[in-house]
Parts: C-alpha cells; sequence; structure tokens
C-alpha cells in the first residue's frame, strides 16, 4: 500500500497497516481523552455533595484483576438535582492492579457524608469527586506516537531490505586478526542459549513459588500482605528478580555474538555494500518486520540480533517503570 505523506510516499505492507490503524486509535483516543480531562479541570467550580454509596468493583478479565472506586453522590447545580457515579475528571475510569490502592480512594468518602465535588458549567450533569488527571491519555498518546514511528520509519525504508546475498567465504579476504568474540563465537551462543533457558525456567518456578508463598500467608483474606523479604514471599520474589536480570544479560550476550556474526556476513557483501540496518533506523524497523523466509542470510542475522537487543531494552524498561512505582 502506498500513502502519500506531504512531499515523499509511504510504502506499507499488510502488517504496516494494522499498526498504522492502532496507532491512529491511541493516539486519536487518549488525545481525546486527554483535552477533555483538561478541560474538566481547569473549568470546574466546586458543589457540595451528599455520598450515597462507596465500594470497590472487582473487573475480572483473562489477562489480570483490577479494581474501580466506584462512589455515588448526589449534588445540586444552579437549582438542579444531579446523581454522578464519576471519581475522576473525563470519559475513562481509573482502575487499579492493587484493591488496597483503590480501597484508599473509597476510605475518603463514607456513605452520608458531605464531601466536595467539582462541576463544568457546561456539563452540570459529569459532576467529579478527584481533580486530577488520570494516567491513561498520556500512556496511550505515548505507545500511539512510538508505533505511529515505527510505521513511518519501515515506510520510509528501502522496499525490500535484507535480500543482499553474501558471498561465499573463499571470495573474501579475511582480516588479519579475530576479535575475542569472534574465537569464542560458538562457545559464546551455546552459552548464552543455554543461560536464557535456564532463567527462563528458573523465573516462571519462583513465580509459582511466590503464588504459593502468598497464599500461604494470606489464607483467603483480601487484605494486602506485607512478607520479610527472607520468608516465603520475599525469597522467591529476590530469585524471580535476579532470573529476570540473568535473562536480560543472556539477551545481551547473544545479541553480541549475533551482531559479531552480522559484521562477517557484511564483510562478504558485494560493493557497493548497503548502508548499515544499525545505523538507520528505517531499514532496522523494515527488517524486523518483515518474514524470516523472505530474508537473505545476511537479513535474517540482522533481524535475530535487532530482535535480542528490542526484547531486552523492553525488559529493562519493565524493571525501571516497577522500580518507579516502587519509589
Amino acid at each position: 500500500m502506498k500513502l502519500p505523506v506531504g512531499i515523499t510516499t509511504l510504502h506499507l505492507s499488510r502488517k504496516s497497516v494494522y499498526l498504522l490503524v492502532l496507532a491512529v486509535a491511541l493516539t486519536g483516543g487518549g488525545g481525546y481523552s486527554y483535552v477533555q480531562q483538561g478541560q474538566a479541570v481547569s473549568g470546574a467550580v466546586t458543589v457540595q455533595a451528599t455520598v450515597d454509596s462507596a465500594q470497590v468493583e472487582r473487573i475480572d478479565s483473562r489477562r489480570s484483576i483490577d479494581y474501580e472506586p466506584e462512589v455515588k453522590y448526589t449534588y445540586e447545580y444552579q437549582g438542579e438535582t444531579y446523581t454522578s457515579e464519576q471519581v475522576f475528571p473525563g470519559p475513562t475510569i481509573r482502575t487499579y492492579s492493587d484493591r488496597s490502592k483503590a480501597q484508599s480512594v473509597v476510605r475518603s468518602y463514607e456513605p452520608g457524608t458531605t464531601v466536595q465535588a467539582y462541576v463544568r458549567p457546561s456539563a452540570p450533569s459529569n459532576a467529579f469527586l478527584i481533580r486530577e488527571r488520570t494516567p491513561w491519555p498520556t500512556r496511550a498518546l505515548a505507545v500511539g506516537s512510538v508505533l505511529l514511528g515505527l510505521v513511518v520509519l519501515a515506510g520510509l525504508g528501502e522496499k525490500r531490505p535484507g535480500r543482499h546475498e553474501p558471498r561465499p567465504e573463499r571470495e573474501v579476504r579475511s582480516p588479519p586478526s579475530r576479535t575475542w568474540v569472534e574465537r569464542n563465537d560458538e562457545r559464546l551462543r551455546r552459552l548464552s542459549k543455554w543461560t536464557l533457558l535456564v532463567c527462563f525456567v528458573a523465573f516462571w518456578l519462583s513465580m509459582v513459588g511466590l503464588a504459593f508463598g502468598i497464599l500461604s500467608l494470606s489464607e483467603g483474606s483480601a487484605q494486602t500482605v506485607e512478607a520479610d523479604l527472607l520468608g516465603p514471599v520475599g525469597i522467591p520474589l529476590l530469585a524471580a528478580a535476579g532470573f529476570w536480570v540473568g535473562m536480560i544479560l543472556s539477551l545481551c550476550l547473544y545479541g553480541l555474538q549475533s551482531f559479531s556474526r552480522y559484521r562477517r556476513l557484511r564483510r562478504r557483501l558485494s560493493e557497493p555494500r548497503p548502508p548499515s540496518p544499525f545505523k538507520h533506523p528505517s531499514r532496522l524497523v523494515t527488517i524486523l518486520g518483515t518474514d524470516r523466509n523472505e530474508l537473505s542470510e545476511y537479513g535474517q542475522r540482522v533481524r535475530i540480533t535487532g530482535w535480542a537487543f528490542v526484547i531486552a531494552a523492553g525488559m529493562i524498561a519493565i524493571i525501571v517503570r516497577l522500580l518507579y512505582r516502587a519509589v
């Protein structure tokens, strides 16, 4: 598919078109919610409201369990009586993965008490209780922007990168000396793969141990579990964190070994050689999204190397996010 954009044209595959639709949906939905929340927060006036009920609603899905604070309240504005269940401004609801956080919101609104609510004069029926933005619009905008950037890079790149066939090794002059990684190529490959496999299995075993540890401490209670780091919860948690880091290091080691193979394959390409995908993001993104069977040996090596570092970077981002939320 060809998509004209200004003075250039994006060449999009079917996968890129699906990704573009998702990116536009996330960016549009996130932007709309962000604007709506901003208008609600900046243009709201205060009113007195009476709390009718307050509870935590459990939301079960196939992937996770979330908790939504539900508060029903009644208020008057310019002589009219309204009822609302909106806690935060904007069209989206805010949920929590931790029940205690949802309970901390509900705890401030005892039934029968009088609290302060906020009303937009242009939409008096849509009052809310807490004058702050929810994180969903910003996250949707961020994810949508990243996906949109990937689509643009893939569309601007060469139509068929990674198809260049290397020449036979006998036709290429070998370098006078080999690096340590090249000398230990096969050993590093086996070490990284076995370490990754062991850490992967051990990580999930640690998660199973963590689940049993939480169950043994909570004994069916819905209250928050507090545990010692050297107890039945802390030890599996520390082990899981260690094996997660081990998987990251294994991926980085495998990526380093694979990048060394990529350099050797690149030396075997005929002149003029194509630009390096690792210096031209548009080429790299296109190769990462291309089916393995459509690539040459050189292109497959670029794809494997790129995905190893992308997955490692994603796992590092998860650790950073968890540490940020913990702080």
